[in-house]
């Protein structure tokens, strides 16, 4: 079975969830178990839409704009589905800024639009909960969520979890901790061990980005190109712009007492892994002055039983950020993003503290 990750949507909301729910009203939390696809290193989420008997997987993509986001005509095919019909609460709720089209001709509602090509519908989701401070492992009882469709691919092959910081979304706080292995789920406190930066504003795509200040490998520092630092489940690896990229493997590979071995495609910089581990820490210095330090168990790859590599890649001259963070470097870090304070909290490695993402123990924060 794949390793599974556990994502935690702490207070308040599931895909904007208790806009007309009274009945959730008081759940506080919800959690999630994510499994990591072992071939392409994406983290994606089991759920039953619906009347479906069976589990469908969900990509998870941190800066998605869907909340959920699967093909129409499959949708509609659940007899649980409602579509949402425009001018109503929900539809008003999830998305003021899109404006229900003037349909003088027949004064029939149309469908509720989150975009051109994506519309709203109402189904029940099965979801693990806190009810009244009280943990509630129940995946029987379905939640009624608010989720989106889209009518523009009849092919849709990869269905998402979108959640990105958007109007209708996330009201409050959102921790991830993706374990490199384990199948448990995990909701931990740890407090004083969180390091934080401002969460930066962005446009209109809900994107989670930081200002990563300058990049040290064992001290030294490596010049960076400045710009925003986007934080991304998608990317099974940090992306780089090239002159970071080239700047950190030269830093890297300089300070690393372990024997080189040949580069493995897509990485640049390759060791012995039987050399043993004295590499360096990189340590990334955010505004505010906080470091969010990535060890050897983050910053490697095994690519096979001889050989690791540096799990930085090549974003090419003129990427939209010269850095996004990748899934390896969150492994193992329990990550906090509270939008109400636009701030951005990370652990770095949970090992130092004698635990990890795949702790099986549950605790209220």
């Amino acid at each position: 079975m794949a390793p599974r990750v556990i994502f935690l949507l702490f207070s308040l909301v599931f895909l904007y969830l208790a806009n007309t729910s009274h009945s959730l009203a008081k759940f506080q939390s919800f959690l999630h178990p994510i499994y990591k696809d072992k071939s392409t290193n994406i983290y994606s989420i089991p759920l039953s839409i619906g009347s479906t008997t069976s589990s469908e997987e969900f990509v998870l993509d941190l800066n998605g704009a869907a909340p959920l986001l699967q093909n129409c005509a499959t949708a509609a095919k659940s007899t649980t589905y409602h579509p949402i019909k425009c001018g109503s609460t929900r539809c008003n709720y999830a998305n003021p800024n899109f404006p229900c089209p003037n349909n003088v001709i027949t004064k029939k509602r149309t469908v509720c639009r989150s975009s051109d090509n994506a519309r709203l519908f109402r189904d029940t989701v099965p979801l693990l909960y806190t009810f009244n401070g009280v943990y509630t492992m129940d995946s029987e009882k379905s939640s009624s969520l608010t989720l989106t469709c889209s009518d523009g691919a009849p092919t849709l092959k990869q269905r998402t979890v979108g959640l990105a910081n958007t109007h209708f979304f996330l009201k409050r706080w959102l921790f991830v901790c993706l374990p490199p292995k384990g199948q448990r789920l995990i909701l931990v406190t740890f407090g004083s061990i969180f390091a934080s930066t401002p969460l930066i504003a962005s446009d209109k795509s809900g994107e989670y980005l930081i200002d990563v200040k300058s990049i040290q490998i064992g001290g030294k520092t490596v010049p960076i190109l400045h710009g925003t630092t986007k934080i991304s489940t998608l990317a099974p690896y940090t992306v780089l712009q090239t002159s970071i990229y080239k700047a950190l493997l030269t830093a890297f590979a300089g300070s690393a007492k372990i024997a080189k071995a040949p580069a493995v495609k897509p990485f640049g910089a390759c060791f012995r892994s039987n050399g043993g581990r004295g590499v360096p820490v990189i340590d990334l210095l955010v505004r505010g002055g906080a470091k969010w330090r990535i060890y050897g168990s983050n910053s490697l790859v095994k690519v096979n039983k001889n050989v690791v590599c540096l799990g930085f890649v090549d974003g090419g001259v003129n990427p939209k950020n010269p850095i996004v963070i990748g899934g390896l470097q969150m492994e193992d870090n329990l990550v906090e993003f509270d939008l109400k304070a636009s701030k951005f909290s990370f652990s770095s490695s949970l090992l130092l503290h004698n635990t990890s993402c795949s702790v099986a123990r549950l605790s209220p924060f």
